[in-house]
């Protein structure tokens, strides 16, 4: 497994599982402990444990959740560099405008939800990270 070492811009955000009789719900709401409302939201689902996904950093903040297999996304601020798994449906990986990412080793059947801060035609993607766009503290 590999140690996430937090940058500035990505913050790994948890939320409890409750459970009872019917199941499991997890629930990340606005503000406790999201940050931001989604404008859009959309699944990825890969079969290729070769494929390679992102490889940009986008104008908008981004919320990647793992709810089925995993994947290992590499991250770049422009002066900092981390690697996270993303395998717990209990967690999101929140990464903020400006920061490079890279999906990549994902599982069979690995299913991925992403909330966005904008709407796809309100979104330019960079090929290098863009520091002016990030917020110094991510979870402010």
């Amino acid at each position: 497994t590999t140690t996430f070492k937090p940058i500035s811009g990505v913050a790994l955000i948890s939320s409890p599982i409750h459970t009872d009789s019917r199941g499991e719900l997890v629930a990340f709401e606005a503000s406790r402990p999201l940050p931001f409302m989604f404008e859009r939201m959309f699944f990825m689902k890969t079969v290729d444990p070769g494929a390679v996904r992102g490889g940009h950093a986008n104008s908008c903040d981004e919320l990647i959740v793992a709810v089925s297999g995993s994947v290992l996304a590499d991250l770049d601020n422009g002066s900092e560099q981390s690697s996270i798994r993303l395998h717990r449906r209990d967690q999101a990986l929140l990464v903020r405008a400006g920061v490079l990412i890279y999906l990549r080793e994902f599982e069979p059947d690995t299913l991925l939800l992403v909330g966005a801060s904008a709407r796809y035609n309100d979104t330019r993607h960079f090929k290098v990270p863009q520091a002016h766009l990030m917020l110094p503290n991510c979870l402010t």
